[in-house]
């Protein structure tokens, strides 16, 4: 423990030389560290676990804010070894006293994964009923990259772009060069900064730097709101937004229909919509379980829908799809699907298929976007979580497109385009399996978007 109190002295005395640069005391800085216990916390930095180092400083912080700051802790990974929903915001923002986090800090215990974009979204949360002038800093301290399938670079984006006044700074404590890359593109969507500690003492200098930045940032008021703020039946989060849904809230959104609705195959919670398929359907003949239709008519003239989703494709004869639907003799839908070519065995391949049916008259492509052709299982880990299913319509022309993860690269694989005179059906989404297998298959769908073609 020496070492560790060397550390805390070193950063306290860092702490009260930039103390005199923070914002006055009628303005205010919120921070929110959000702290990594995943399992990997216990490895050992200078002979000293990783965990043991963060409380350190992080306790000596806590207690020596001034005034214009309110600071509150956020962890993930301290309950559960393989729960992707393990975050706790242990201290609301201003909770903390001058003696530090303490007993907050003391509880913690790395055990479990790290799933960074679901911290992310939940720092939403944390900050609601703050003054909207006042500046919100998320600080993400984590010694490793998400493990959740989340993308958490485009959390981040969301989360700055938000319009509540956030920045999103990454200490990267004992980081590999690859890793790293992941977390400055967390810092760099979130108008933030990227601060690198090999050591204990790097720790706490980059902590040190982390609070340095925020008290230079003098809250300042936002831009004046958009006048078309956005809602979800009107669309408007963005100027070239036309529709947009991001799942928020517990119910479904009233410019949502549902097609053989099955209220207890689907819920809406924490920024996405959970729906689950079972037991075999098709889109031929009408019995796809909670196929989700917009109410409202798709936008005259050209235009860009997409849908973000996570799945786990873990039986190998399911399919998530998003196109246009009116009945099963007319839609035009894209789908990401999977197929195992033999029993037991996941997932072999998986398709970016297209499908037109025309008063009927069907049509369809099929495209190998992912997976082997020697029929070699693969684990659910190994998936290109999240996917993005898009149609554009140019003219009257509509192709289907995915855009699989490699990473934090994104890359979109585009099906040959339908021609439609007279497009029939509204935009629709859903899941379902192919055939009848054991065990169900859930899709979490983070957000729906329609804009015009850039």
């Amino acid at each position: 423990m020496k070492r560790t109190c060397l550390v805390g002295a070193a950063f306290a005395a860092s702490l009260a030389a930039i103390a005199p640069g923070q914002a006055a005391a009628d303005t205010r800085n919120n921070l929110l560290f959000v702290l990594d216990a995943s399992g990997s916390m216990w490895g050992k930095v200078d002979n000293e676990h990783k965990i043991t180092t963060a409380k350190s400083v992080l306790n000596g912080l806590m207690g020596d804010l001034s005034a214009g700051t309110s600071a509150g802790l956020m962890v993930y990974g301290h309950r559960k070894k393989s729960w992707c929903e393990d975050v706790e915001l242990i201290a609301p923002i201003g909770s903390i006293s001058a003696a530090g986090a303490g007993s907050s800090l003391d509880r913690i215990s790395p055990k479990g994964k790290t799933p960074i974009a679901y911290s992310l979204k939940q720092t939403r949360t944390a900050f609601q009923g703050l003054d909207p002038d006042e500046t919100k800093h998320v600080v993400l301290i984590s010694d490793g990259i998400e493990t959740c399938e989340g993308d958490p670079c485009a959390v981040a984006g969301d989360l700055a772009s938000a319009g509540i006044n956030v920045k999103v700074h990454v200490v990267g404590f004992d980081i590999s060069e690859t890793d790293r890359r992941q977390l400055q593109c967390i810092a760099d969507n979130g108008n933030g900064r990227y601060f690198s500690a090999d050591s204990t003492a790097g720790f706490g200098e980059a902590i040190a730097d982390v609070v340095t930045e925020v008290a230079k940032a003098a809250p300042a008021p936002q831009p004046e709101p958009r006048a078309e703020a956005p809602t979800r039946s009107e669309a408007k989060t963005a100027a070239t937004d036309l529709f947009f849904d991001d799942f928020k809230g517990t119910e479904l959104a009233a410019h949502w229909e549902i097609q053989n609705p099955d209220p207890g195959a689907y819920l809406v919670e924490d920024g996405h919509l959970l729906a689950v398929a079972s037991g075999g359907a098709s889109l031929d003949d009408g019995t796809i379980v909670n196929m989700f239709k917009l109410a409202e008519d798709l936008p005259k003239g050209d235009w860009v829908a997409t849908m973000q989703f996570r799945m786990p494709y873990h039986t190998g004869r399911e399919a998530t799809f998003f196109g246009l639907y009116q009945d099963k003799d007319n839609h035009t839908i894209g789908m990401a699907n999977a197929q195992s070519y033999y029993e037991d065995i996941r997932g072999a391949r998986m398709f970016l298929s297209a499908q037109k049916a025309s008063k009927g008259k069907k049509t369809g492509f099929n495209k190998v976007i992912w997976g082997g052709a020697s029929g070699q299982a693969y684990s659910v880990e190994d998936l290109p979580n999240p996917f993005v299913l898009r149609i554009t319509k140019k003219g009257r022309s509509y192709t289907p497109a995915v855009r699989i993860q490699d990473g934090d690269v994104g890359t979109w694989i585009e099906q040959e385009s339908v021609t439609l005179l007279r497009p029939k059906g509204k935009l629709a989404f859903g899941i379902y399996q192919w055939q009848a297998v054991k065990g169900e298959t859930p899709v979490y769908v983070d957000w729906v978007r329609i804009r015009r073609p850039e």
